[in-house]
């Protein structure tokens, strides 16, 4: 069965083995309750049912490292998520046959990239996937409201924002540091330098902290422990290196800065100096690279996608293109463009020649928010569709 046809039905039947119940039926015996029992029996034919289908679509899984195949996420929680490798986690909704709505748990509301909807039949023997909605946020929906299987399987292949949010990246995206380890040459995004800025060390890093907030009125943004604990206005006096504790305390403050402050431009900026001294810090973990080797007629450069939370359940990303190899400046007329999902551009930028080292877009989108990123240069392109 081809993958195209497997896609473009509206719903397909999948054969639900004995193997299959078997492993349901051990999950259901160690519930305490009987209505909880069943529950987890046909939220664990979901899960398979639908990692069979993926299968054959040649879509990895990571079974066994989703919450449904754990003891205490199944004890704890009406779960019946699958994670998609590099891609985040699917939630599979069973019904029964002759059900006109399936019930959403509220507990799985959140953090996940969609949820896919599989009717069992009297006697799970078979289980029909019916359709996919991208979120929810009511106690259950009805089959009309179910998008078709093709739209899953394009949603699939969106780069979902929101996951690296949660530590979850696809194998093309890498971090800074892994690509930097491959690359023997010295790369633009290794600079300690960001558009006149300076934090190559938290000293230097400090004085540019007190120029965005004028009169000290970053203590205001600071816990009374961290402010009592560190000799802020002592700083060069005192060592703050990787190896000490100060660095540990240095690099948490500039974290609840960055968690704690309105300002876009100034939380980017508080971004750039634990990218610098601490690139790990979860605060910025969701910072990726994909290089784009030669495709753009022949001048190597990287696409570099980063986001920051917000309160407001909004994220704001960052989309920067850097030279690669031994170019110094990006070539003149490339482009850099966001576009909505239709493919109208809302931003774009273009590199001067001899001038940039890097260009850069901003903006803020919400959860669920599909957009693309476009390079460019002459009539040769690089495009990537995202969702947040």
């Amino acid at each position: 069965m081809s993958m195209s046809y497997l896609s473009e039905q509206q719903s397909i039947s999948v054969p639900i083995p004995e193997s299959f119940r078997q492993i349901a039926l051990e999950f259901a015996q160690e519930q305490p309750i009987s209505t909880k029992a069943k529950q987890v029996y046909l939220n664990t034919l979901a899960v398979q049912v639908v990692n069979s289908y993926l299968a054959m679509l040649d879509i990895p899984t990571e079974l066994e490292a989703s919450y449904s195949w754990h003891p205490r996420g199944r004890l704890t929680a009406d779960v019946a998520d699958l994670l998609l490798t590099g891609v985040g986690r699917l939630e599979c909704l069973p019904m029964r046959t002759g059900d006109r709505t399936c019930k959403i748990p509220p507990e799985v509301w959140d953090n996940r990239i969609g949820y896919v909807v599989v009717e069992i039949n009297h006697t799970c023997k078979e289980g029909k996937i019916r359709g996919f909605v991208t979120s929810v946020n009511t106690p259950e929906i009805t089959l009309e409201q179910l998008r078709s299987l093709t739209v899953l399987i394009e949603h699939l292949h969106l780069v979902h924002l929101r996951q690296w949010l949660e530590g979850i990246y696809t194998n093309n995206w890498q971090s800074i540091e892994e690509l930097s380890s491959q690359r023997s040459t010295q790369l633009a995004f290794r600079s300690k330098r960001v558009r006149g800025w300076e934090f190559d060390n938290p000293e230097k890093a400090w004085q540019v902290v007190e120029q965005l907030y004028p009169a000290h009125s970053w203590e205001k943004n600071l816990p009374p422990e961290l402010l009592a604990s560190f000799p802020w206005r002592r700083l060069g006096d005192i060592e703050v290196s990787p190896t000490t504790n100060n660095y540990t305390k240095f690099t948490e403050a500039i974290a609840h800065l960055l968690k704690t402050t309105p300002d876009e431009e100034t939380r980017w900026t508080l971004a750039e100096i634990l990218w610098t001294l601490a690139p790990n810090h979860p605060a910025v973990s969701a910072r990726r690279i994909i290089d784009l080797g030669m495709q753009l007629a022949g001048h190597p450069v990287a696409l570099m996608v980063a986001i920051l939370a917000k309160p407001d359940r909004n994220v704001a990303v960052l989309l920067r293109v850097y030279p690669m190899g031994n170019q110094p400046y990006l070539p003149p007329g490339l482009q850099l463009a966001g576009l909505d999902e239709n493919g109208k551009s809302f931003l774009e930028v273009q590199a001067r020649e001899n001038k940039d080292d890097y260009i850069q877009c901003k903006f803020c989108a919400e959860f669920g928010e599909k957009f693309q990123v476009r390079v460019s240069m002459n009539n040769v392109s690089f495009t990537e569709n995202f969702v947040i």
